[in-house]
């Protein structure tokens, strides 16, 4: 019982990143695009405009896997995933020391790169323990869930 509340509860708390940083990024869409453009990576910058829209449309794709239990793991496996990319991207930045502004929207945008790293790394956790108890509940009685 009180394993579900603690995946509910890390299910909720990424519905919510993921639907505050997508509705940013989509509601100043311009500025999002812009900064993607200045990315030292290649491909970022060059497909800055179709990025704009793929990356909030998986965020909000994601907070809805969330919300429905049936695909509420496929919804923690995608945010370890999105989290991870974007993880690399921030180490990249850190690793070649350029400054660049945070495309992220809203209150997000205003952390450091290495509060970026820190912010991300806890969300990763987020997105990581509900798997690990499922395994845990899963093997150590036998059972597999079903709904």
């Amino acid at each position: 019982m009180k394993k579900n509340i603690l995946k509910e509860l890390c299910a909720a708390f990424i519905v919510l990143l993921f639907t505050y940083t997508a509705l940013s990024k989509l509601l100043d869409m311009n500025r999002f695009v812009s900064t993607m453009r200045v990315s030292p990576f290649p491909y970022i910058n060059i497909f800055a405009p179709v990025l704009g829209w793929i990356i909030p449309v998986i965020e909000l794709l994601i907070a809805g896997f969330m919300i429905t239990s049936k695909y509420q793991r496929t919804g923690f496996i995608g945010s370890i995933i999105l989290l991870c990319l974007f993880e690399i991207y921030i180490g990249s930045l850190l690793i070649s020391g350029l400054h660049l502004p945070c495309s992220c929207g809203g209150v997000i945008s205003k952390l450091s790169w290495k509060q970026h790293l820190i912010f991300n790394l806890f969300f990763i956790v987020i997105s990581i323990i509900p798997l690990i108890l499922d395994n845990y509940k899963n093997r150590s009685f036998g059972i597999t869930e079903t709904t």
